[in-house]
């Protein structure tokens, strides 16, 4: 217990936050929110399709799921940090070249290359490190670290827009890449390690599968992994959609502040969250976040009136902020401490495998139906369909608060 309360309440333990933050927003800057930009600009440049790119992006998410568990072999053995670095290396290494890539299967090269250095940098990571330093105020510091991933698309994604036009594809990426890197490589160096909670080793002979026998485990699982799908894909295709629709005659919307809007909206979603999650049941949150976006996704398929798009790309963002933390503070709600780190990661290897679909099951609808009304008529399935799922736990864990 002393050693519990000292982590909630050390300065160090926020130090590891803040980088944990500085962390997320390089991740889901580069590796979530641009691939929209690199559809664009590699469109431009090689005239490939739309449903080649996302199908390469479904597999840089796939093979990224697979690692997964050597991921978090890798953080208890060698320690947070290293796996950090080493994530923020590959990933840099990889967005250096490629705007230089000049066939399919150099970019196929690239995004596989990427794979691991995004699950070492993002949701997993991320809340198994946190994990180490907080017990009682994990979901508030689980909260501010993965706040990165909204930050990203608030700050990333617009400033690539916007000197894209002045300095060429190419040397804005590695100049935004450059800076993001000394950036977040600098703050994992100085304040990431090893916390006092750090989970003891799993006892011989148990599985890390086990959990996949059980109702339990799906029940967060399917539903968080059908949203993503759908969250993913939709996010991914934001700048192609917009761009699209201008192109054809529709009024002019700026795809820049459209994915501006959404993330800072995100933020705020994430913010009001983290101060009164402790009052909400996380899994009515996180049905009413689905719906949410439900209706957002209904007025962009409708409507192309630059006011109303924004309206709707404001009302998505707020949700999107929420679900990349419910499904962790679902985890610590339902499972005990010494799980927690194990469940999130097997939670985030299978959720990852299938929304790694997204980028891809949208980019080949839109090819096939020629727009975007087919790809998001899915996208408002997959969320209904999610917000069922998740308001079915299991019967024991449905009648606990009676038995108590």
């Amino acid at each position: 217990m002393t050693s519990t309360a000292a982590a909630d309440t050390s300065p160090a333990a926020w130090r590891v936050v803040f980088a944990c933050f500085l962390s997320g927003v390089f991740a889901w800057g580069f590796g979530f929110y641009a691939h929209g930009i690199y559809i664009v600009e590699l469109q431009k440049d090689h005239g490939w399709s739309t449903g080649l790119i996302s199908t390469m992006v479904t597999a840089h998410y796939v093979l990224g799921a697979l690692l997964l568990p050597r991921i978090a072999e890798a953080i208890t053995r060698f320690g947070p940090r290293a796996v950090f670095l080493g994530g923020l290396g590959i990933t840099a290494a990889a967005l250096m070249l490629l705007p230089s890539v000049t066939a399919p299967w150099q970019l196929a090269v690239l995004y596989l290359v990427m794979a691991p250095g995004w699950n070492a940098t993002s949701v997993a990571a991320i809340a198994s490190t946190v994990g180490q330093w907080f017990d009682k105020k994990r979901g508030l510091a689980l909260n501010l670290g993965l706040s990165g991933a909204t930050v990203a698309g608030l700050v990333m994604a617009p400033t690539l827009l916007a000197i894209i036009p002045i300095l060429g594809f190419a040397e804005a990426l590695r100049l935004t890449v450059l800076v993001a890197l000394a950036i977040a490589g600098g703050a994992v160096l100085l304040f990431v390690r090893r916390g006092p909670l750090s989970p003891k080793p799993a006892p011989s002979g148990t599985s890390r599968l086990a959990p996949l026998r059980h109702w339990h485990f799906w029940s967060i699982a399917a539903p968080f992994a059908l949203m993503l799908v759908s969250q993913v894909g939709f996010l991914t295709h934001l700048v192609p959609l917009i761009s699209t629709r201008v192109a054809a005659g529709a009024p002019p919307v700026d795809p820049g502040l459209a994915v501006g809007i959404n993330a800072f909206m995100a933020l705020v979603g994430r913010v009001v969250l983290g101060f009164v999650i402790d009052r909400f049941e996380p899994r009515r949150a996180s049905a009413a976040c689905f719906l949410v976006q439900v209706a957002a996704i209904a007025v962009l398929t409708f409507v192309e009136a630059p006011l109303l798009v924004y309206g709707a790309c404001a009302v998505y963002g707020f949700s999107v902020g929420n679900n990349i933390t419910l499904s962790p503070l679902i985890v610590q709600r339902e499972y005990g401490p010494d799980q927690f780190p194990a469940i999130v990661a097997l939670s985030t290897a299978v959720v990852q495998i299938v929304y790694a679909f997204g980028p891809g099951l949208l980019g080949i609808l839109r090819d096939l139906s020629g727009g975007y009304g087919l790809p998001l008529a899915a996208c408002i399935a997959l969320n209904v369909a999610a917000s069922i799922l998740v308001m079915m736990p299991p019967r024991a864990l449905r009648t606990r608060p009676a038995q108590s």
